[in-house]
């Protein structure tokens, strides 16, 4: 995948980028030639012109007169990310129309995009109906990060990439590494490209209370994090700072405090953050749980610990539930730091809030040499068994994908505009964070037993505040029948085509 690095690079040289692109009259991706051009003398007077190329897709324009369809989980909000009915003056919807309308007059398409019907527990039916009816209804799913996931792979719906021809998946901007995380009998059932928006957790931060408490730190926070001394004691240690107690009898909705947010899913990636994962491939190349194998159970304890002591101390106001009281958001001046989704920063544009972004901790300053892990929740691509035209489809994911940094330039700047993307520290921190996205087998295929979904959720369940089972206890209790899940499931999947 296309680093971000050069998105964000291109960011701060160039805020004209974005409008650049967004004006582009080019509907064919032809060979550009490189600004400088290195003339060698060679040596008979005459000049020769070494000239770069930039990568383009080899793919022939053409006139399919075909259409293409899209159907995304996660409603309008996701879909706004990928597709756009008509151009607006929406810095995001501008680009994403342009980047269809492209692809579109290339290839002599048309693209609709829908997300599919039904709830959470069955919004995949529709794309499982259209395989068996080979309706060609569905030409690319984007699934959740793990709901129905192993279902529709297991029942043999999805195509394994690596068999789709015109997908050039050695391409920087497909992200190799992460596919390969997450093959199964070295299989592409899932894609991974720049047409992903990432949905990750990360942390923000209100600078102007930060700036009260400078004289007590020995460095800035982004200094921590550059020399990897941005670890889980050093997170906490900055919360129990901050605290005050407004009323003087104990904790409530006025004090001021350390950290905040939702006790749920966000408290998931401490774990991947740490170097750990919940499943992983042992000695033999099988996949069995790995989060508290010999070799992890200290540190996992470890991290158990920690985590619970800080969810039921006074500086953090951490809610479990949804329906719980609110949490305490860094918009009301009173929390130093929250648990965020990187989607919902977009709501901190309304307020007049001085905010900074931060990579969840490491676990300690050992661990630089893995550095910062960042645990990806956004969905992944996936294609159809059944395909009306093969070539069509491949030749427009693969287009979609190379036209998607004017895409991504555009969420970068509308998330997160002055507030990060003119400030070179958070630019940096947001870099940090798309350059280390991950995700495991535990995450993605937690559904195909309720055991392993149950590991999945064991970080925010073991460190409630009533929480009294130990995590060695928790996992034993779960552990064998995972393993025996897993087993059945890829012995399955063993006995399916791509």
């Amino acid at each position: 995948m296309k680093s971000f690095k050069k998105i964000i690079a291109l960011t701060l040289a160039c805020l004209m980028l974005v409008s650049a692109f967004a004006a582009c009259d080019s509907k064919e991706p032809v060979d550009t030639e490189a600004d400088t051009q290195a003339e060698v003398n060679s040596g008979n007077g005459e000049q020769t012109t070494e000239v770069e190329t930039e990568y383009m897709p080899d793919i022939a324009k053409n006139n399919y007169g075909e259409d293409f369809y899209l159907s995304a989980y996660g409603g309008s909000t996701h879909m706004r990310f990928l597709w756009a009915e008509d151009r607006d003056q929406n810095i995001v919807t501008e680009a994403v129309y342009d980047r269809c309308q492209k692809v579109e007059d290339y290839l002599g398409i048309t693209i609709y995009g829908s997300t599919p019907p039904g709830n959470h527990e069955h919004y995949h039916e529709s794309f499982v109906t259209s395989v068996k009816n080979k309706d060609g209804a569905v030409d690319l799913f984007i699934p959740n990060a793990y709901m129905a996931v192993p279902g529709i792979i297991e029942g043999g719906y999805c195509r394994d990439l690596k068999t789709l021809a015109g997908l050039d998946l050695e391409a920087d901007y497909w992200n190799g590494e992460y596919m390969e995380d997450l093959a199964l009998h070295d299989r592409y059932y899932l894609g991974y490209s720049n047409f992903n928006i990432a949905k990750t957790y990360l942390f923000t931060f209100n600078k102007d209370m930060l700036e009260k408490y400078s004289d007590a730190l020995d460095e800035s926070i982004y200094d921590s994090v550059r020399g990897y001394r941005w670890t889980l004691d050093k997170m906490i240690s900055l919360a129990n700072l901050v605290y005050i107690d407004a009323t003087g009898d104990g904790q409530t909705a006025d004090d001021t405090f350390g950290i905040s947010g939702q006790q749920w899913i966000p408290f998931i990636p401490f774990l991947h953050a740490s170097g750990l994962k919940l499943v992983d491939l042992d000695e033999k190349g099988n996949y069995t749980v790995s989060v508290y194998t010999e070799q992890n159970a200290a540190k996992t304890t470890q991290l158990v610990d920690k985590l619970k002591e800080l969810a039921s101390s006074d500086c953090c106001w951490l809610k479990y539930r949804i329906e719980d009281t609110p949490v305490v958001p860094i918009t009301s001046g009173r929390t130093l730091m929250f648990l965020s989704d990187f989607t919902a920063l977009e709501g901190y544009l309304e307020y007049d809030v001085n905010f900074g972004v931060l990579p969840y901790p490491m676990f300690d300053e050992a661990q630089k040499d893995i550095g910062y892990i960042s645990l990806n929740y956004d969905g992944y691509l996936v294609v159809p068994t059944y395909l009306r035209n093969e070539q069509m489809v491949a030749e427009t994911i693969e287009l979609l994908s190379f036209y998607s940094d004017p895409v991504r330039i555009a969420v970068f700047e509308k998330m997160l505009g002055k507030q990060v993307a003119d400030t070179p520290d958070d630019a940096e921190m947001l870099e940090l964070i798309w350059d280390s996205l991950c995700s495991d087998f535990g995450l993605t295929y937690s559904t195909i037993t309720p055991s392993l979904d149950g590991i999945l959720y064991m970080i925010p369940r073991l460190t409630r505040e009533n929480g009294t089972e130990s995590i060695a206890s928790y996992v034993k209790s779960l552990e064998s029948s995972a393993n025996k899940a897993i087993e059945k499931y890829m012995k399955k999947l063993a006995k399916i085509g791509g």
